[in-house]
């Protein structure tokens, strides 16, 4: 287990490096097939993490709208997970192939897993402020969809742009195709 948490630290110090625009990012995390299998811990990592947002969420939603209903099944859950860990790994084998970078496919995956924990952690934060009482409903919800949105973008594009080392247009590209994606996705799920 403190293996596991050392190679989270190492990869969310990755992650941190490549936000603050550093190509020394890589010398950070282990870029072989191992490192690949071992950057998917960071899902059993933010299990807990995961499901506190989700708590969050409901009941922000249930002071945002009195009177509605809201509910998260363990089917949904589960079903955001798959979502979350494996659509962008399939989605990552077309777009290195399509770009012509597929020799840099495992440096995406594994920067990728560690920055969706960081994510998940930035979520966490900002749901204990909304829970603690130190911030209202309507500014929980405004820093929630409007911050950690832009956020989201700005990470899978600095993510895409140092793992891929791609021109910086084709960076950004490769970067917003998955989060297009995802939202789609959640669009059309029930």
């Amino acid at each position: 287990m403190i293996r596991l948490i050392a190679e989270a630290w190492m990869g969310l110090t990755a992650v941190m490096r490549a936000l603050s625009f550093r190509a020394d990012w890589d010398q950070r995390v282990n870029l072989t097939a191992a490192g690949l299998v071992r950057s998917f811990s960071a899902i059993f990592l933010t299990l807990p993490v995961f499901w506190f947002t989700l708590q969050g969420a409901v009941r922000l939603s249930a002071e945002l709208s009195p009177g509605a209903n809201f509910t998260y099944s363990p089917g949904e859950f589960l079903l955001d997970l798959v979502r979350i860990w494996l659509v962008f790994p399939v989605l990552a084998v077309f777009l290195t192939r399509l770009a012509g970078v597929k020799h840099r496919f495992v440096h995406w995956i594994v920067l990728h897993n560690w920055a969706v924990m960081f994510l998940f952690l930035v979520q966490a934060l900002m749901f204990a402020f909304y829970l603690s009482g130190i911030m209202n409903a309507q500014a929980a919800a405004t820093v929630y969809t409007l911050g950690y949105f832009m956020l989201r973008i700005f990470v899978h594009v600095r993510v895409a742009v140092s793992a891929l080392g791609l021109p910086l247009g084709a960076g950004i590209a490769m970067g917003l195709i998955p989060v297009f994606i995802d939202f789609m996705i959640i669009q059309l799920l029930p």
